[in-house]
């Protein structure tokens, strides 16, 4: 088994236009934590935000997203989104290229760059599967490589699974006494020095601590157990259906 690790960038700056429509009212896409492409063609997905309640709430109201039904529940210092909603061409596409491939997503998704226009995408399959999803989905947008390598979870290096951006939050966190004790720095702290919000620093270390007590209990990493959002700590916003 392969892993690959890529980034796409949209050539008009956006998958869908619920994405365009939430950059244009300052909310900013941070991360998908799922997606369930149905057979009607519609989409279920959620995703952590970071912006204005109010703003976010106007945006999934827009017309131009094209949203059935949501509901924004607030954890840490950024929102879960979860909603259904009609999707472009393009992410149809891209659905259906990984639905004809024998290939496993690794979850979350992330969004990157200036106004979170592009998207980090990590999955494991065989050579042959990857090779082929690579160059449907360039044939559909731009796709650059930024990690390749052998997938093998019984290797017992505990590091070997960590993206790039999972290995400067952990060094991040060491460094500033995440895990001395008494612990010396939060989330919100360790969000400042790199960048993001606090609930992405979260989501972030818990992934890698579980990978390295997969490694050190079972004898080999795991890239399965992402965990669940933690429980809102307010009461969410649901639009009903259409």
């Amino acid at each position: 088994m392969r892993y690959v690790t890529y980034v796409l960038t949209p050539q008009q700056g956006y998958f869908d236009p619920g994405e365009r429509v939430l950059s244009e009212y300052g909310v900013t896409l941070r991360t998908i934590q799922d997606t369930d492409f149905l057979s009607d063609g519609t989409i279920v997905t959620r995703r952590e935000i970071v912006g204005d309640r109010e703003d976010a709430i106007r945006a999934l109201e827009h017309p131009s997203s094209n949203v059935f039904e949501y509901m924004l529940s607030d954890v840490d210092e950024s929102k879960i989104l979860q909603m259904h909603y009609q999707p472009s061409e393009l992410t149809t596409n891209l659905l259906e290229i990984h639905q004809r491939h024998a290939v496993l997503l690794d979850y979350p998704m992330e969004y990157t760059g200036p106004n979170s226009a592009h998207l980090r995408v990590s999955q494991i399959g065989s050579e042959s599967e990857l090779r082929s999803l690579i160059s449907e989905t360039r044939a559909l947008t731009n796709l650059d490589i930024e990690r390749l390598g052998r997938y093998d979870p019984s290797d017992g290096q505990p590091l070997i699974d960590l993206t790039n951006r999972q290995r400067e939050v952990l060094s991040v966190a060491i460094e500033e006494g995440y895990y001395q004790e008494p612990r010396e720095v939060t989330y919100q702290e360790i969000a400042d020095e790199l960048g993001c919000s606090a609930g992405t620093v979260g989501q972030h270390l818990r992934r890698i601590e579980s990978q390295l007590m997969s490694t050190i209990v079972l004898g080999g990493t795991s890239r399965t157990d992402h965990g669940a959002p933690s429980t809102p700590d307010r009461s969410a916003e649901t639009k009903p259906s259409r």
